[in-house]
Formats: C-alpha cells, sequence, structure tokens
C-alpha cells in the first residue's frame, strides 16, 4: 500500500456516520502517511473546527472498545465506535504530534517508561476473549530450512541453527499472558512535541511474553542507530531468558526474511528488508556470542 484510502470515497452512510461523530460535514481530510494496512485513517475536521482522527474499514465490528480501555494513556482516548453496515467506524481524540519518522537519542528515556507502563498495565491482560499471538503468526512464518536454502541469510550461525530455535516458537511464547499489541514499530508511535510517546493501532486480542512488544519494536530502533542489545539491557524487561528471546528473533526473522524478497508495494516490502536485516544481524552477534 503506497496511498491510503479516503473516508470521501467510503459509501455514503459511513460518510455520514462520521459526519454525525465529527458534529457536521467533514471540510478537511489529511491520510496518514504512515502504516501498510488498507484502511481508512484520517485526520478530518469539521466545519467549527473540530478534528477527529477516524479509522474505517470493512470487516464489521471489531475489539476496539475493549483494547481502547486496556491501553488507558498509552494511546489516544477513543471517541467512539460505531458498526456501519459492514463497515467499523473508530474516532480517536488528536494528539498533538507527528508520528515517529527516526528514533533520536531524546526518545529513548521515553520509550523506557512506555515499555515499564506496559509491562504493569498489560501483564496479565487486563481483558478477555483473547487468543496466542504466536498461534496468529505461525502460518506467516517460514521454515528456514526451506528458506535458508533458496535465499541464504547474509549470517555466520547455520541456518540450521536458525530452524532449532524457530521450531520453539509455539512452546516458548504461547504461554504468555500479556496483552500484545503485535505491531510496535514508529509507524505506530506519536511523538508529541515536548517528547512523550503514545502508541497507536491496538488492534489485536493476543497475548505474549510481556517483553514480545520491546523484542518487535528493538530491530526499529536498531534501523536509525541505536543498539538493540544495550537498550533491552536498559529496560525492565532485561532479565529475560537469552534463549526465549532468540526464538522470538529467529520466528520473526523467517517471515522478514521471507516477504521482503516476495513481489509487493514498494514501502512494504522496504520496511520488510530492513526489519529482516536488523532482526538477523542482532541474532547473529547474540549467537555468535555463544
Amino acid at each position: 500500500m503506497d496511498s491510503r484510502p479516503l473516508l470521501a470515497d467510503a459509501p455514503r452512510p459511513v460518510r455520514e456516520a462520521v459526519a454525525g461523530l465529527l458534529g457536521g460535514r467533514v471540510t478537511r481530510e489529511e491520510p496518514a502517511t504512515a502504516g501498510f494496512t488498507p484502511s481508512i485513517a484520517s485526520l478530518v475536521t469539521g466545519g467549527d473546527g473540530r478534528r477527529l482522527f477516524v479509522k474505517a474499514a470493512p470487516g464489521g465490528e471489531g475489539p476496539a472498545v475493549p483494547l481502547a480501555g486496556a491501553a488507558g494513556d498509552l494511546g489516544p482516548r477513543l471517541i467512539a465506535a460505531r458498526t456501519v453496515g459492514d463497515w467499523s467506524i473508530e474516532a480517536f481524540e488528536v494528539v498533538g504530534g507527528d508520528t515517529v519518522a527516526h528514533w533520536t537519542g531524546d526518545d529513548l528515556d521515553h520509550l523506557r517508561r512506555v515499555v515499564e507502563r506496559m509491562r504493569d498495565r498489560m501483564d496479565p491482560s487486563p481483558i478477555g476473549c483473547t487468543t496466542p499471538y504466536a498461534e496468529a503468526f505461525v502460518p506467516l512464518m517460514a521454515d528456514w530450512r526451506v528458506l535458508g536454502a533458496a535465499k541464504p541469510p547474509p549470517i555466520t550461525v547455520p541456518v540450521e541453527r536458525l530452524a532449532e530455535l524457530a521450531d520453539r516458537w509455539l512452546d516458548v511464547l504461547a504461554p504468555g499472558t500479556a496483552l500484545h499489541h503485535g505491531d510496535l514499530r514508529r509507524d505506530n508511535v506519536i511523538r508529541e512535541p515536548g517528547g512523550r510517546l503514545w502508541i497507536v493501532d491496538w488492534t489485536h486480542l493476543w497475548t505474549a511474553p510481556g517483553w514480545m512488544d520491546l523484542i518487535r519494536l528493538l530491530p526499529d530502533l536498531a534501523a536509525d542507530g541505536h543498539d538493540p542489545e544495550l537498550f533491552l539491557k536498559s529496560t525492565c524487561w532485561h532479565d529475560t531468558p537469552a534463549d526465549h528471546i532468540d526464538v522470538a528473533l529467529a520466528g520473526l526473522a523467517s517471515r522478514a526474511w521471507r516477504d521482503c524478497h516476495l513481489p509487493g508495494p514498494y514501502r512494504l516490502r522496504r520496511m520488510q528488508q530492513e526489519q529482516a536485516h536488523h532482526l538477523l544481524t542482532w541474532l547473529d552477534s547474540r549467537l555468535s556470542r555463544g
């Protein structure tokens, strides 16, 4: 996806529902430039200047209400959620700031606080009706024994070692009890002018070990020159079993390394290539140290 669909092109009942939430017709729409899902995500403004951030997509009612309640002030406040036909609509309070484009040194202390707040609030999950993230991710994983032969990764450790680690994915991750965001990257973080970070796009009713969201995020930090190992050791998850982290990295990297070689939208494949590089580089460094 290289451009977002617009609310202006959505079915009329959807546009009317948003106008009702806004208190009048939409006079301006600014689609989000970050993100990779093909759904409406727009900042909309009404005639009186009121603004809302609106997400809308076909697919029926989603879990926005319980997730927003669980996230609390980790994310923007949910104003309303509506179902119109087979469309779901979510309207959020607008947070001043911008989506993170690059992680700076000034972000790291703010990020540590977010990680600690997520641990305190999400582990164990404050809501029910969840399923293990590990199970949902299994169909997306690649078999390193096949993938490594077709597309050898740029690492020094044997591909068989990656395969052995990935084989333990469910055993290590499925028992986790924390509510899991599952897509924690810069495009799902808003930075206020004062530095505060907000986590957006809480979408899934998943559980995982509490440290898993951080492990998903760290290759994104590495892409801006930050050492993932040093940052991990500076957080509340510094004592996570090392081999559990290796299992997570091997599993995540299997998908990223496969998918970045497939045809597809340029921005998405470039992001996956970057993720694969930093996942594999970090894992190779960890395994090479023994």
